[in-house]
């Protein structure tokens, strides 16, 4: 299953991980979420296997990763484009 503006199989990752469910209908998402928020234990096992496959810091990763690659490519282009990769 896809969501649009999200990356392919996402949907997937919380379904595997147990942590939530795909719908398209509204009406069905909302009586769904209002079963959920009624049951206190559930959000708790939902919760745990979410933080099980989350990656928190990811999106620093990838800045950190972008900006080391960006910085490593101004320094080499300084060079001469000999060093260009």
């Amino acid at each position: 299953s896809y969501l649009p503006g999200q990356e392919a199989g996402n949907v997937d990752v919380v379904l595997d991980g147990g942590f939530g469910d795909y719908c398209e209908d509204p009406i069905l998402i909302a009586k769904e979420l209002s079963c959920w928020l009624q049951d206190a234990e559930l959000i708790d096992v939902m919760s745990v296997a979410a933080k099980r496959v989350g990656h928190p810091h990811a999106a620093e990763h990838i800045v950190s990763e972008i900006a080391e690659t960006s910085l490593r490519w101004k320094e080499q282009s300084l060079l001469g484009p000999k060093y260009l990769p």
